[in-house]
C-alpha cells in the first residue's frame, strides 16, 4: 500500500496563481487550508462581482492521488444526475510550477458532521440520510460508465485549466479485471494484510477462510457500475434545519463494482453497528437498510432486485475495512475497549451464522 503523505501548505501567492489558471482575471480576496485528509484543500474567497466561495484541491507531493479521475468523475456526476456534488471549473493535469495536479470547484451549502456522529441521529434524522443516500445510488449505478471491475479513472486529454467534459466516456477503470470474483479476491487480500496488523489480528486467520469458503458462491449479478465506497458520515454536507443531504464530497476512492457491493458498504457504515460498544448508541442496520431500498427504488426501480438481498461476505468486508481503521476513530475517552469488544464479537457472530440465513 502507498505511504500516505502528509497535506502541503501552499503559499498565498501561489494559490492565487492556481486560481487564476482557470479562472483569468477574477481576484483572491482570501485563501483558507482546510483540513481534508491528505491532500492540500483551501477555502478561496474570490472577488470578480459579488463575493463567492471556491474550493481549491491539489495533490500533496505532485504524485496523481486520483485527482484528476476524481475531477472528471464529478463533472459527470454534475452534469447527469441530480447527486449534489461541487461543480467542477477547472483542471490542471500537469504544470512545469504549481502543485499540480489540482482543480477549483464551486463551493455547496451545509453542514460537515464527524464521521461518529451517525451514531447520535434519531430515527427519523438516520431514516432520512438513508432514504436520500438510496435515491442518489440509484443514480449513481444507473450512469452506463464501466464495463469491468476495479478503480475509476479518466479516460481523455490532459487538461491546462478546462472544465471536463460531463460525458461518461470520459471515464474507464485502471487495471480492470472481466472476473468480479477475480477483483473481490485481490480487494480482499489487500485488506486481510491490514487486518493482519490491526488490534485484531486474532479474527483474521477465521476472516479468511470465511470470506474463501464464500466468495464462490456469490449470487450475481455481476454488473460493474460506479461504487461510491467511501460513505462515511464526513463526506456528507447536510441541511442544518433539515437534515436533507446538500452535498456528496469527496470521490476519489470510486470503485467500478456491483451495485450490491456498494450498498452494503453504506448499510454498514450508516447503521452504526461499529459504535454499538458504546452504552447509548444502537446498531440500527436494518432502519437503514429499509430506508435506502425505499430510496433506490424511487430512482431506480429497474435496479432494486439486484441490491434487494444482502449478502453477508460484502458486510464482513465492510467490517473489516472498519476493523482496519478503527484507530482513525473519534470515540470518546474511556470507550475505546468496548466498541472493539462489539466490533469483535459481531464479527464472531457473522462467521457462526448461517451464511445465507
Amino acid at each position: 500500500m502507498d505511504e500516505v503523505p502528509e497535506a502541503r501548505a501552499i503559499p498565498d501567492p501561489t494559490v492565487e496563481e492556481m486560481v487564476r489558471t482557470v479562472e483569468p482575471g477574477i481576484e483572491v480576496e482570501r485563501a483558507v487550508p482546510v483540513e481534508r485528509g491528505f491532500c492540500s484543500v483551501y477555502r478561496v474567497a474570490v472577488e470578480g462581482g459579488p463575493t463567492r466561495t471556491l474550493y481549491l484541491k491539489a495533490s500533496p507531493d505532485g504524485e496523481r492521488w486520483g485527482i484528476p479521475d476524481e475531477a472528471r468523475l464529478q463533472a459527470v456526476l454534475h452534469d447527469r444526475t441530480s447527486i449534489p456534488v461541487p461543480e467542477v471549473l477547472g483542471v490542471v493535469d500537469a504544470h512545469g510550477d504549481l502543485p499540480a495536479p489540482f482543480y477549483l470547484m464551486s463551493a455547496l451549502p451545509g453542514e460537515e458532521l464527524p464521521y461518529e456522529h451517525v451514531g447520535r441521529f434519531d430515527d427519523d434524522a438516520l431514516r432520512r440520510l438513508a432514504r436520500e443516500t438510496g435515491a442518489y445510488l440509484g443514480e449513481l449505478h444507473s450512469v452506463p460508465a464501466v464495463d469491468s471491475f476495479g478503480h475509476v479513472r479518466h479516460d481523455g486529454p490532459g487538461l491546462a485549466g478546462d472544465r471536463p467534459s460531463g460525458h461518461p466516456d470520459t471515464l474507464t477503470v485502471g487495471n480492470p479485471r472481466e472476473s468480479w470474483s477475480d477483483y473481490l479476491r485481490a480487494y480482499a487480500d489487500r485488506e486481510f494484510d491490514r487486518h493482519a496488523d490491526s488490534r485484531f489480528s486474532d479474527l483474521t486467520p477465521d476472516l479468511t477462510r470465511w470470506f474463501e469458503a464464500g466468495v464462490d458462491d456469490l449470487a450475481g449479478p455481476f454488473d460493474p457500475v460506479l461504487g461510491r465506497n467511501d460513505h462515511g458520515l464526513h463526506n456528507f454536507l447536510l441541511d442544518p434545519e433539515s437534515g436533507s443531504i446538500t452535498g456528496m464530497i469527496d470521490w476519489g476512492y470510486t470503485l467500478a463494482v456491483p451495485a450490491s457491493f456498494d450498498v452494503e458498504f453504506a448499510v454498514y457504515v450508516l447503521g452504526g453497528a461499529y459504535l454499538a460498544g458504546l452504552s447509548d448508541v444502537q446498531d440500527r442496520r436494518s432502519l437503514v437498510r429499509e430506508a435506502m431500498l425505499s430510496g433506490y427504488r424511487a430512482s431506480a426501480p429497474d435496479r432494486t432486485d439486484a441490491v434487494a438481498t444482502p449478502d453477508p461476505l460484502y458486510e464482513m468486508l465492510a467490517m473489516v475495512r472498519l476493523m482496519n481503521d478503527f484507530g482513525s476513530l473519534d470515540l470518546p475517552e474511556g470507550t475505546e475497549e468496548a466498541a472493539a469488544d462489539r466490533i469483535r464479537e459481531d464479527a464472531r457472530e457473522l462467521l457462526a451464522g448461517d451464511r445465507y440465513g
